[in-house]
């Protein structure tokens, strides 16, 4: 084919993209396409699009940002954060923003997988108009339009697939080392653009790789077959033939795919796996009996219906699926009638070699049905190969077994393309040219039919404008309340500032603004007993230690009975403090935090019962070890004062004091009713420090837990 002709194939999968995303076109930089999900899923990836952008350009490490769960920051290898689409489009988000960024982004991935899956069919030996045809059902697929409409960008991104797959065909059909580094680095692209694919490309491999150790030299479309297979067709162009290498050299140059494409996967996989591989996994049964995982796996139906999101049929199909799938969005499998027929033609008249990508399509097919086949609503209890990946460590991440149907359509490309082949041959033989390329144009209608969808809705930023009143000040932003979706991303895209909290994929605790008093009271919007340790009257003082600068309260998003509580919470961790009355309305409350001199303070952290109290005393119950924190703001070291008194359980105990990593010495505490006081002085460097208080305990019913001794009195302050 000649550069022309490869021009016009780029266009014209550019302008089937371009048609779908018309309604975006006109305000490209202010809304992106997609439906419900898209208003959630689709600015988390918007979001994505900014996140690569700001870390490259501020020569930041793009898998943590500490503009999210600040002070700490957050790990983003585990977020579908899609690196790869994020540089691809680096250019557009530097000119005309991240909304730019994430349609161009959508645009490319239409073109981009049709094209790819064109040259996908052609490597396997398709004429140019068979291997259009294939590209569209690929880029077409009724699963890729529902990521499309739901704004989900990295698994919208499904071009490097075909490409992979071309140059792994390559390598094991081909001599040479250009095809397995090609391979290796379209790999690397799939980790880097979706965990998930990773997954299930690393399947396909393993079985293809299994496949070409069978008989590597018929993995390509061979028109001699075809013709002796049906009617003793001549194919219209001579297809090469692959070199027969050994067993041994292809299992050596797959192993170099693999290993070159880890090395440069290393920085993704080792703070995915490294925590896993120590951490405990799920019972099979257990994860088997899972409601949520099995809803999200595909049924023995579900590829077999028409697309959810036909303008005709799809209000019916989007019903039933509902039933089989309740409050589940990602369930549309649906493969095509069309399609269907094209592949099952193609496997009957080219078997010879079509049996091995029938064979991987299935493969595709049975792991999207998940850990156990269901049949509409009635689950069989059938176990199926999904449950092989559970047992390995790591791989409990992989909750979306529907998914696993890309692999299926990335194996419908052969697989259409050698029933189109032999439809176009015959009817060239019979009827001329003119009949061939008629029934290229009714297929491509054909499928155009099936996999129509409606106008693709907009969604437009509703950020109020507060947030650009915000933007570029210093320090750190507590926004109320925390939400559990994409707002506070889409905020973040206009003030560009740490927050506490954020959205994603697996939400971490917060541990950090759980223990810290003040914080804790607002981002738990209740107030509590915090007399012991923490008078009221520090609240603005430790918000200004760590940076936050001010708190942001929706009143329009927390439900009217909460918001006693939450104004309690407030006025405990912020005494005093009115909100900025330029900028506070009836929707929200803007507290701007002052800067305050500050001074050596300490909380409790782990090991310590809730605060009780009666009238004016206050006290609190230790396990076995309690920990306090001690925080000297200064620039230098300080010497902290520690005054406690506390009372034993029961029977005298001695608590062992320790500081950091160094032992202080013992804590004779007497047993109830009596006490006992003690006095630290403590020189500590600028930051954080642990003081560790360990004693024996016993258990105590009405606690439901260990206990040691009560502190009846703590003050943590500058020593004398």
């Amino acid at each position: 084919m000649t550069l022309r002709k490869h021009i016009l194939v780029i266009l014209a999968y550019a302008l089937f993209g371009l048609i779908l995303m018309a309604p975006v076109l006109p305000s490209v930089d202010q809304a992106i396409p997609g439906g419900a999900v898209a208003a959630i899923d689709g600015w988390q990836h918007v979001w994505h699009v900014w996140w690569v952008h700001y870390a490259f350009a501020q020569g930041m490490h793009p898998l943590f940002t500490p503009l999210l769960y600040y002070p700490e920051g957050v790990d983003l290898a585990l977020h579908p954060l899609n690196l790869s689409n994020g540089l691809l489009v680096f250019p557009v988000t530097a000119l005309a923003g991240p909304l730019a960024g994430f349609n161009a982004a959508v645009l490319l991935a239409l073109t981009l997988a049709g094209l790819a899956a064109f040259w996908f069919a052609r490597q396997l030996g398709a004429q140019p108009g068979v291997a259009f045809v294939a590209g569209l059902i690929f880029t077409w697929s009724p699963y890729h339009m529902t990521k499309v409409w739901d704004g989900q960008l990295e698994l919208i991104a499904v071009q490097w697939l075909p490409l992979y797959a071309l140059f792994l065909l390559r390598t094991v059909t081909r001599p040479g080392y250009r095809d397995p580094l090609l391979a290796a680095l379209f790999l690397a692209l799939i980790g880097y653009t979706s965990l998930y694919y990773l997954l299930f490309i690393a399947i396909y491999s393993l079985a293809f790789a299994l496949l070409a150790l069978v008989a590597p030299h018929s993995l390509l479309l061979d028109g001699t077959q075809l013709a002796s297979a049906r009617a003793s067709l001549v194919p219209t162009a001579p297809q090469p033939q692959p070199l027969a290498f050994h067993r041994a050299i292809l299992t050596g140059r797959m192993a170099l795919v693999g290993s070159l494409a880890l090395a440069l996967l290393f920085p993704l996989l080792w703070p995915v796996l490294a925590p896993m591989l120590d951490g405990p996994r799920e019972s099979v049964g257990q994860i088997q009996r899972d409601a949520f995982l099995v809803s999200r796996s595909a049924n023995l139906l579900d590829p077999f219906l028409p697309s959810n999101l036909h303008p005709l049929w799809g209000p019916t199909i989007h019903a039933l699926g509902q039933r089989w799938h309740p409050d589940i969005a990602a369930w549309n499998v649906a493969l095509g009638y069309t399609t269907l027929a094209l592949a099952s033609l193609g496997t009957f008249v080219a078997w010879r070699t079509a049996w091995r990508w029938f064979c991987l399509g299935l493969l595709g097919l049975l792991f999207a049905f998940g850990p156990v086949l269901t049949v509409g609503e009635f689950e069989t209890g059938i176990p199926l190969p999904y449950l092989l990946l559970l047992n390995l460590p790591g791989l409990g991440i992989a909750q979306r077994p529907g998914h696993f149907v890309i692999i299926t359509s990335l194996a419908l490309i052969p697989l259409t393309a050698y029933g189109l082949t032999w439809l176009t041959t015959l009817l060239t033989l019979r009827h001329g040219s003119r009949a061939a390329y008629a029934s290229l144009f009714l297929v491509t209608a054909l499928i155009a039919f099936e996999y129509v969808t409606p106008p693709l809705p907009l969604q437009r930023s509703d950020v109020p404008r507060v947030y650009q009143d915000l933007a570029s000040q210093p320090g750190a932003l507590l926004v109320l309340p925390v939400r559990q979706d994409s707002f506070s991303l889409r905020a973040q895209l206009v003030h560009q500032r740490p927050i506490l909290g954020g959205y994603l994929a697996r939400n971490p605790p917060n541990r950090w603004a759980e223990h810290r008093p003040a914080i804790r009271q607002l981002w738990r919007m209740e107030p509590e007993p915090d007399r012991l340790l923490a008078p009221g009257a520090q609240g603005p003082m430790i918000l200004d230690v760590y940076g936050i600068r001010q708190v942001l309260v929706h009143w329009d998003q927390l439900p009217p009975q909460m918001h006693i509580n939450v104004a309690a919470a407030l006025n405990q961790a912020l005494p005093g403090l009115e909100p900025t009355p330029t900028i506070t309305t009836t929707t929200y409350s803007l507290y701007h935090i002052p800067a305050t001199q500050q001074q050596p303070f300490g909380y409790f952290a782990e090991g310590w019962y809730p605060e009780e109290q009666v009238g004016e005393q206050s006290w609190r119950w230790m396990s076995q070890e309690g920990v306090l924190a001690l925080l000297n703001p200064s620039n230098e070291p300080t010497m902290i004062q520690v005054q406690m008194q506390a009372e034993s359980y029961q029977v005298a105990r001695q608590v062992q004091l320790v500081l950091n990593a160094q032992a202080l010495g013992t804590w004779q505490v007497p047993a109830q009713p009596a006490h006992a006081a003690t006095i630290l002085r403590l020189v500590v460097p600028p930051g954080e420090h642990t003081l560790y208080l360990r004693a024996p305990a016993d258990d105590n019913p009405h606690y439901n837990g260990p206990l040691s001794i009560v502190l009846t009195r703590i003050e943590v302050g500058l020593s004398p």
